[in-house]
């Protein structure tokens, strides 16, 4: 009896201190998350020079700053980024463009072909809008949503231009005493500084009749502090003689051929900022053609190299100038680039 007593009494302590002990939870250990980036908006097949891109960096998780990403090319004379994930295609190759965060990066191949615009389809895109103009005064529009703005200017005769939402257009005329037409960059009276950029226009053309004593199938513009109109010639109806050209300075080869380089003073004559006496450069390729690209930074590089003061620019653009004659020019291909992100 006295022993069955002792047994009961053990297991009800035993309960008692087992029912004390407190019960151990186990502890969620947090899940380690694999940080991966990764970039969109790369195009599968290759780019043209001077296109621009926007590539957007993506994370799996919303813990990582995504603003703080470092970008960088591989090759900036290919394509360059900026820290915004904007890219600008510049030369031919491949190269990789990367965005970086701490130890974390991802990357991505861009692809950039050269632009031929003999070979390259463009044409005229959208709806043309035609335009006579105002005689003796000049007429500024707007080009659709290209970014370019045009130009047409006439003394007389009977002129037409239709332009369409690419930059593209067909100007004709007859009998003008003057007549000039011009699709490209406007930055108007306070300019813009030349430097860090580059300057590159391509372009196609088709050409009929003539153009009377004096014409220019050209990239032109103006500068401003100080006044300089300036003429980069590519082809012509009649090629310019030393009378209207002036002085020789020199010559550069760029673009497969070799330039003359000229200056010409005009004294009391109509400028953009009304009657003014301001200088004229010309280059004039020695052999006329109807496509191609004009590196029209190097034409600024080479005026300042001979002495030719430079300004900022006032405008820039693909432009036909005729004095007379009949004829039609049909600017098929037009694309230009300042060299900007």
């Amino acid at each position: 009896m006295t022993k069955r007593i002792i047994l009961i009494a053990l297991a009800a302590l035993t309960l008692i201190a087992t029912g004390c002990k407190k019960k151990t939870q186990p502890i969620d250990e947090p899940v380690k998350v694999e940080v991966e980036l990764s970039i969109t908006g790369a195009p599968e097949e290759a780019v043209l020079v001077g296109e621009k891109l926007t590539l957007t960096l993506k994370c799996n998780t919303d813990k990582v700053d995504l603003t703080t990403a470092e970008w960088s090319s591989t090759n900036t004379e290919i394509a360059k980024v900026n820290n915004s994930g904007h890219v600008l295609a510049v030369g031919m190759g491949v190269c990789e463009i990367s965005a970086v965060i701490g130890e974390h990066s991802a990357s991505v191949a861009i692809s950039v072909n050269e632009r031929d615009p003999s070979k390259d389809q463009m044409g005229h895109v959208g709806e043309g809008k035609t335009t006579n103009g105002r005689d003796n005064s000049r007429m500024l529009f707007q080009v659709g949503d290209s970014g370019y703005a045009g130009e047409i200017w006439h003394q007389g005769g009977a002129n037409l231009l239709t332009y369409y939402e690419n930059g593209t257009f067909k100007a004709s005329w007859s009998g003008p005493n003057d007549f000039l037409v011009g699709v490209g960059y406007y930055y108007g009276e306070q300019g813009t500084s030349l430097d860090g950029k580059e300057y590159n226009c391509y372009f196609k053309h088709d050409k009929l009749g003539s153009g009377g004593g004096y014409n220019y199938i050209c990239v032109h513009g103006w500068m401003v502090n100080p006044l300089i109109e300036f003429f980069i010639i590519d082809d012509w109806y009649n090629k310019p003689s030393a009378g209207i050209l002036g002085q020789r300075k020199g010559e550069v080869t760029v673009d497969g051929d070799t330039y003359e380089i000229w200056q010409n003073t005009r004294v009391n004559q109509p400028s953009i900022l009304g009657t003014k006496t301001f200088p004229q450069y010309y280059s004039v390729r020695k052999n006329p053609r109807q496509s191609g690209r004009i590196h029209v930074s190097t034409h600024f590089n080479n005026w300042a190299r001979v002495g030719m003061t430079l300004g900022k620019l006032y405008d820039l653009r693909y432009y036909v100038e005729v004095g007379g004659g009949s004829g039609l020019l049909d600017c098929t291909y037009l694309f230009m680039s300042d060299g900007q992100i």
